[in-house]
Formats: C-alpha cells, structure tokens, sequence
C-alpha cells in the first residue's frame, strides 16, 4: 500500500472526491472514536492559542442509516479537535462533509494500515456508541493513479478555514 503523510496541491486535482465546507453545531456530530486525555488537552491548548479552528474536521451524513438520525454527522477525522472546542466553549464547528459511499474512501484499521475496515462496521460503531475506543481506524482517499492519502491534516478533505473561536461560541 503505498501513502504518504499529507496531501499537496497535486493531489487535490488527483482526487474525484466532492465535499463541501458547513458551520456545524457540535450537538449535531456523532463520534465513531474515542478520544485520548493527553491529546485532549495538548489541542485544546493549542487551539485556545491560536484563537480559532485551523482546519475543517471530516464528517459524512449520517441520513442513510434512518430518519431518527437526519440532520446528525459522523465524525470522520477531528474527534480531538471537537472535544476541544467543546472544552473552550463552543457551540459550533466548521465541517467538510462528503459522502461516506464514496468509492475513493478507504478506511483501515489505525495501526495496521493493510487491514480494511468495512464502512458499515465505522456506522455501527458510530450508531450504537459500542466500543468507542480511541484511534481505531484510519480513514484515507484513493487518488486516480491509486496512491492514498491519509484524512488527518490535508488539504483535500480538512481544507483551512481558520476560523475564530468567537464564530464558533
């Protein structure tokens, strides 16, 4: 398998993956991870530093799985980063949501970057709130020549926003 760290301007015309960038209320996210105290705070005081969010989080629908769940997003990639605006006060939080079904999203299990996760087995998790643990999966997009690139920190899926803590109170 071949990835690499971040994504360049490059790939971004590499990607066929759409999404668009939406002022989320945090109530309305659904994580699908658990989130790890020492990393909690490590970006909660980075962001109070900084004074605003500096990358959207990665969130899908999550309309598919019924209608109790309309209007309710799946947290992709940005767990810590939630929490972390929810310790500073935050109501709201800017999102990337794309489409789950995708074809080009691949997930994988976190450690072991050859073992596919399915994506019905990331809803179920999500949906039923069972065994949130911390960095289970690792989500990635295929690029066209098959290469793949990691969520976390690219500018394909968590494009910069750098928005001010005061828009999202």
């Amino acid at each position: 398998m071949d990835y690499f760290g971040s994504a360049n301007s490059n790939a971004i015309e590499d990607s066929s993956l759409s999404h668009r960038i939406l002022k989320i209320r945090i109530s309305d996210l659904v994580p699908h991870e658990g989130i790890l105290d020492w990393h909690l705070k490590e970006i909660t005081d980075w962001i109070a530093r900084e004074g605003s969010q500096a990358r959207a989080i990665a969130v899908s629908s999550l309309e598919s799985v019924g209608p109790s769940w309309r209007g309710k997003f799946m947290i992709h990639d940005g767990h810590h980063r939630t929490g972390a605006l929810k310790v500073l006060g935050c109501s709201f939080i800017m999102c990337s949501v794309f489409n789950f079904e995708d074809p080009s999203i691949k997930v994988f299990d976190y450690d072991t970057a050859s073992i596919p996760i399915s994506k019905e087995e990331v809803i179920a998790r999500a949906v039923s709130q069972a065994n949130i643990t911390p960095r289970f999966d690792k989500h990635f997009i295929e690029l066209k020549d098959g290469r793949l690139v990691p969520f976390h920190d690219n500018s394909i899926i968590e494009p910069l926003v750098n928005t001010s803590l005061s828009e999202l109170r």
